[in-house]
C-alpha cells in the first residue's frame, strides 16, 4: 500500500522522515537555480530584520506555489497520475505548514489536514493558482 499522506499518515510517521520526504521533493522539481533566484534578496529587502524576513515569507509562499504546480509534471503517463499527485501535493502541503511557515504550534495538524482536503476537492491546476490558495490557507489560519 502507497502513504497517502492523510492525518493518519502524518501523525504516525516521524516528523524528521517527513521532512526528508518532502525536502527531497521539493528538490526535484524546483532546480538548485531557481532555488537561489527565490532565496537571493537585494538590499532593499535586507535593509532590516522585518523587510528581510517579509521577503523570506514571500519567497517561502512563492517556493511551495512553484512546487505545487510543478508537481503533476513528475508523475505525467504514469500509473495512477492523479493518485500519485494527489499523495505527494499532500506532502508539499505539509511542508508548506509544519517546515515553510511553522504553524503546528497555532494551528492543530488535524485542521490542517482537513483544509488540505477541502483544497484537493478541486486542485489549484497552476502555480499562480496555488499562490492564491497558499495565500488565502495563510489567511485562514491567522483567523483561528
Amino acid at each position: 500500500m502507497t502513504t497517502d499522506y492523510k492525518y493518519d499518515t502524518l501523525v504516525s510517521i516521524p516528523r524528521d522522515e517527513l521532512q526528508e520526504l518532502s525536502n527531497r521533493l521539493i528538490s526535484r522539481v524546483i532546480d538548485e537555480s531557481m532555488m537561489t533566484e527565490l532565496f537571493t534578496f537585494d538590499s532593499v529587502q535586507a535593509e532590516d530584520q522585518d523587510s528581510l524576513l517579509e521577503a523570506q515569507f514571500d519567497s517561502m509562499l512563492r517556493m511551495n506555489a512553484i512546487a505545487l504546480g510543478l508537481l503533476p509534471a513528475l508523475f505525467e503517463n504514469s500509473k495512477n497520475e492523479q493518485q500519485n499527485v494527489a499523495r505527494m501535493q499532500r506532502l508539499l502541503l505539509w511542508h508548506f505548514y509544519a517546515v515553510s511557515f511553522k504553524l503546528e504550534s497555532a494551528v492543530p495538524l488535524s485542521t490542517h489536514c482537513q483544509c488540505v482536503e477541502s483544497i484537493l476537492k478541486d486542485s489549484p491546476k497552476s502555480t499562480l493558482e496555488w499562490l492564491t490558495s497558499l495565500t488565502d490557507l495563510l489567511h485562514h489560519y491567522s483567523k483561528l
